[in-house]
Formats: C-alpha cells, structure tokens, sequence
C-alpha cells in the first residue's frame, strides 16, 4: 500500500469519526431540545388549565397550542436531524410568513429571557468572615 493510498484511508477514518462525534452532539442537542419543547407544552396546559374558568374559548385554544408543541417535541424525539433539517426547510419554503413569525417569536422570548438574566443581580461569593476572596495582607 501507497503511502497516499494510507494517508487516504485514515482521513476517510478521521472523517468518519468526526461525521460520529458530529451526529452524537447534535442529537444530544435535539434530545435536550426536544425536552424544553415538552417543557413549554405542559407550561401551556397549566395555563390552560388555569384561565379555563374565567375564559373557557382561550383555555381550549391554549390547550390546543400546547398538544401541537408537544408533537413537535415527540418528532424531535424520534427524527434524525438531517429529516428534521429537510422538514423545516419545506416547511420555510411553504410557509414563509409563519417561519418569519415564529422567528420573531422566538426572538422576542429569548430577549426577554436574556433581559431578565440581566435583570438578576450578581452573586459574590464571601468566605465566613463576610470578606471576598484571600484575606491576607
């Protein structure tokens, strides 16, 4: 064997390797995904279940909004992500205004999610003594 014909194989190994580690952190990334989705939808049924008295017509569209987040987050479960990739942009090219919408949407909430990070004072860390880091002089 040529030393090119070596040096060929062990990139397509590498390659490979790489095309695994690749595969293994994005689905552990859409596993992760897949339970804040599941997350946001029991958040709806709870405030569907809490508004149910006083408006019966918002509870059940809640509702609704919750079971379709909780199917997307069921697909993302059971997708690969290149069928994922290929669903949402067939989805982008039918549905231009709602992927922008829903876009916006997102970028509103991850604002607000950051504002409020923000918002958060800072935590210092005081030893006993109620004085910060070292105290020696």
């Amino acid at each position: 064997m040529s030393a090119t014909e070596q040096a060929a194989q062990e990139a397509a190994a590498i390659g490979q390797a790489m095309g695994r580690n690749a595969e293994d952190i994005a689905d552990r990334s859409k596993q992760a995904g897949a339970e804040a989705i599941a997350g946001a939808a029991r958040t709806a049924e709870a405030l569907g279940d809490s508004v149910a008295r006083e408006s019966p017509a918002i509870a059940d569209y809640v509702r609704g909004a919750g079971q379709k987040i909780d199917r997307l987050a069921t697909d993302l479960r059971e997708k690969k992500v290149g069928d994922l990739l290929n669903s949402a942009a067939e989805f982008g090219r039918s549905q231009p205004v709602v992927l922008l919408a829903g876009a916006a949407l997102v970028g509103f909430a991850l604002s607000r999610l950051i504002k409020a990070g923000a918002a958060q004072p800072a935590r210092s860390s005081t030893d006993d003594s109620g004085t910060f880091g070292d105290s020696q002089r």
